[in-house]
């Protein structure tokens, strides 16, 4: 179980740094099937599949969430790596004129 849920975790990571949140409704419907259809074949009780269920999809929307921070702070680090770079004063750059 633990692996389900890591594993929609780093599915929802994945999902959060290129796709918009819409995703998590189809992504959600297909680890659902998967919990289901695995109840049919094994056949534990309906209360155990519930929580896998709501595991899963909280691993994913975490997943999800983390996977939107990585994008925002690439970009912040981006950010503060131009403030290095950039010169902190600069000399204009019209020559004097003594006359």
């Amino acid at each position: 179980m633990e692996i389900l849920i890591a594993g929609g975790a780093f599915l929802g990571a994945i999902l959060g740094r290129f796709f918009k949140v819409f995703i998590l409704v189809p992504a959600s419907t297909f680890l659902i099937a998967m919990v289901l259809t695995k109840t049919g074949f094994a056949g534990p009780p309906p209360v155990s599949s519930f929580v896998k269920i709501i595991l899963l999809i909280s691993g994913l929307e975490l997943g999800y969430f983390t996977g939107l921070i990585s994008t925002d702070i690439s970009l912040l680090v981006q950010g503060f790596r131009g403030l290095w770079t950039r010169p902190r004063s600069s000399a204009s750059s019209r020559p004097a004129h003594l006359g």
